[in-house]
């Protein structure tokens, strides 16, 4: 390339504000040099996308590109240009997967900085920008460029820099080496802008001068060992809204969607959504603390279209206006606005809704996207609580390696709010603290908007609305432990919710079930009874006629067995048992062998267990799933649902290789019974617990592990 500042005694060194981290940029020449298949993406607004240049050829990046051709003829370079006029960091953060990361990118130039002047959240925005990029998978280099107003010298590069610097991402300015020039009177502003905005041909030949000198530069000196950081690790300097972009569901109630299919980046009007009568609306439902929505604005000296109002949660008192026309004369503007910030995280609502028509409209309103944006919470693991029982034993501890002391170890509380058991968050931002306190204060962590909007007045969601329930102070609704059985437990019954509710205390009833971990040859355990009548079942209790009374089963690992409340069972000597229940420590003991414990025998609860206890019992096809039919419906890396009822559902990832996951309006609790893996690059083994907020979308697992996840059903 020739260097035409010369020309014009312009220091290309000067360009470079912020040399950063060239770690990226020295990989991507080094797997450029090695003949690699690479990807380059330019991404920014109009002058990214080449305005005022006689072609897109002609605009900066596509030159640059060419340059790293001829520079490694040997790699296979494929080029994007992802500008698209009048966008500002603030659409980018929306766009960037689907106008960016789709590409694969291995580097990208970044160019918003005149657009964010307009913008006054461009540090957060912009900082969301940067940190998705460098979140990508391909550890994408990544080179800011700051154009500014040749006639004032304006941009957005104070904040932009700021964040560059913070990150290591290396940023070159027009300011410093062209408007200086420009004020020095080196060069004349009409030389390369005809408007002191967008470069003409020279301005864009300048501008790619500045890459091709920067890279030069960096890749002649050389000499870094270094390795990208992990982004993760590096603290936010503005804030992370918008490193984490929520699509949400659309419904149409008047807007029809434009079936124009977009033919490349830049057709800014397809794939959206129109309205021309008044009343006609559209509802998006996604995640985030942010709304975003970018919309068509007309130019009114030639064309009309309606106005539209923005919605968040039916609150229609604080709508927004969005004009579907600006007074502007250079074309139609692609206009993006922040609908609504600092929200509680959780899932909400926007309508838009057309609330004024002209009759000179020429043109319908034309919404392009709406995007939510918001903290991605963190993914928390749990320590457990441990009890000791007299049937207990040491293979939670053998096998699970929890340390823990003692021979009688009964049962690991591995995910619990109870009191008897509360356990402790172990990592991020709530870490040491109990999982009680948690729930009570970050509500928006278990339950969405839009699983509370089903809820009355803040009741649990398993309780029936318009009972006495339903008033009852709301609680963790699960109980998730393993249970090492080294002798029989007790024939036992729990009570229903309402039972519990108003015999102990207000507790919570006890419906639960078994997921069954390990069984010795020939394990059984009881589930159910044999009496056919109420006053045959007291009769037999009160003979002492178990042998008869008892339905006992023979039982295998992997076997499933639901037990609901009024349902007699109890968990034979050796098995081990994974547990999911309603938050409940209710338990009615019927009979317990007359054994006696430290010379006397343990409390008995006849008559509770007389009063709840189901007659006749469930058949055993009702509460009893088969470990062959389990592996027979089971396919390697999919979620598999093994039971579901109206407390929770229970279901089972059987992690080969990698897997996907989404949580959306309420939370998900992990138990890992077997191997190791990553949950968004959280190290996880067998013997953890951890919940998944609600409303932390879609989440990557990868590794070999067996988990079984549970959530409640809303």
């Amino acid at each position: 390339m020739d260097f035409l500042t010369k020309k014009y005694g312009i220091d290309l060194d000067d360009a470079i504000i912020v040399e950063g981290d060239k770690s990226r940029i020295l990989d991507f020449c080094g797997r450029a040099e090695r003949g690699e298949k690479l990807s380059v993406v330019a991404f920014g607004g109009s002058i990214t996308q080449g305005s005022l240049a006689t072609s897109v050829e002609k605009s900066y990046s596509a030159l640059f590109t060419e340059w790293l051709r001829e520079k490694f003829p040997n790699a296979e370079i494929k080029y994007q240009n992802s500008g698209i006029g009048g966008t500002g960091s603030l659409l980018g953060s929306a766009r960037l997967e689907r106008d960016v990361a789709a590409f694969e990118p291995d580097l990208v130039m970044v160019d918003f900085s005149v657009n964010d002047l307009a913008n006054p959240a461009r540090g957060e925005t912009f900082e969301g920008v940067i940190r998705q990029l460098l979140s990508l998978p391909s550890k994408t280099a990544v080179i800011v460029l700051g154009n500014v107003y040749y006639s004032s010298g304006e941009s957005s590069q104070i904040e932009h820099s700021a964040v560059c610097r913070h990150y290591g991402v290396p940023m070159l300015s027009s300011d410093t080496s062209l408007y200086k020039a420009v004020l020095t009177g080196k060069i004349k502003r009409r030389d390369f802008t005809p408007d002191d905005l967008h470069p003409n041909n020279l301005g864009h030949h300048f501008l790619a001068e500045m890459l091709v000198n920067f890279v030069e530069k960096i890749n002649a000196e050389g000499g870094s060992d270094k390795t990208a950081e992990d982004i993760s690790k590096v603290p936010f300097i503005f804030s992370e809204t918008y490193q984490y972009i929520d699509k949400p569901f659309v419904t149409l109630n008047g807007f029809i969607a434009d079936e124009t299919k977009k033919t490349c980046v830049q057709d800014r009007f397809a794939e959206g959504y129109l309205a021309s009568e008044k009343g006609q609306s559209v509802i998006f439902t996604g995640v985030g603390t942010s709304i975003i929505a970018t919309y068509r604005q007309v130019v009114s000296a030639t064309d009309m279209s309606p106005e539209a109002v923005a919605i968040v949660d039916g609150d229609a008192v604080n709508a927004v206006s969005l004009k579907g026309w600006f007074d502007e004369t250079w074309g139609e503007n692609i206009r993006t606005d922040i609908i609504a910030s600092g929200l509680s995280f959780g899932r909400h609502t926007l309508e838009i809704k057309i609330n004024e028509t002209h009759e000179n409209d020429t043109k319908p309103f034309y919404l392009n996207e709406v995007s939510f944006a918001g903290k991605k919470p963190e993914i928390m693991l749990m320590d457990p609580v441990y009890t000791h029982n007299v049937w207990g034993g040491t293979r939670i501890r053998d096998d699970f390696g929890y340390q823990i002391d003692g021979d009688d170890i009964g049962e690991c509380w591995g995910i619990s709010a109870h009191p008897n058991g509360d356990g402790t968050v172990r990592n991020g931002a709530f870490s040491g603290m109990k999982l009680s306190e948690v729930y009570k204060n970050h509500r928006e962590l278990f339950y969405s908007k839009n699983a509370d909007a089903k809820r009355q007045d803040g009741s649990c969601p398993f309780y029936e609305e318009g009972t006495q329930l339903d008033k009852k102070e709301d609680v963790f609704p699960l109980l998730i432990k393993i249970i090492d059985a080294k002798s029989d437990l007790s024939i036992q019954v729990h009570p229903d919710d309402e039972y519990a509710f108003k015999n102990e205390n207000g507790s919570l009833g006890k419906k639960e079930c078994w997921y069954v971990l390990d069984a010795p040859e020939g394990a059984s355990l009881v589930v159910g009874h044999n009496a056919k009548t109420r006053d045959e079942l007291k009769e037999m209790v009160a003979d002492g006629k178990w042998s008869e009374l008892i339905r006992e089963i023979p039982v295998h690992k992997g076997d499933f067995i639901q037990i609901d409340p009024g349902a007699v069972h109890a968990i034979k000597g050796g098995l081990l048992i994974l547990e999911t229940q309603q938050n409940s420590d209710i338990t009615y003991r019927v009979y317990d062998y007359d054994r006696l414990y430290h010379g006397k025998l343990r409390q008995l609860h006849v008559k509770q267990s007389l009063d709840v206890i189901t007659v006749p019992a469930a058949p055993l096809d009702k509460c009893f799933i088969d470990h062959t039919k389990i592996d027979a419906d089971n396919t390697p890396d999919k979620v598999q649902t093994i039971y579901k009822c109206d407390k929770y559902e229970v279901m089972r990832l059987c992690l080969k290789n990698k897997a996907s996951l989404e949580v959306t309006d309420t939370f998900m609790t992990a138990s890992v019974i077997g191997g190791s893996a990553e949950i968004d690059g959280v190290k996880i083994k067998k013997g953890d617990f951890f919940i998944i907020p609600a409303g932390y979308g879609m989440a990557e697992l990868k590794g070999n592990a067996e988990i079984i996840l549970s959530t409640v059903i809303d």
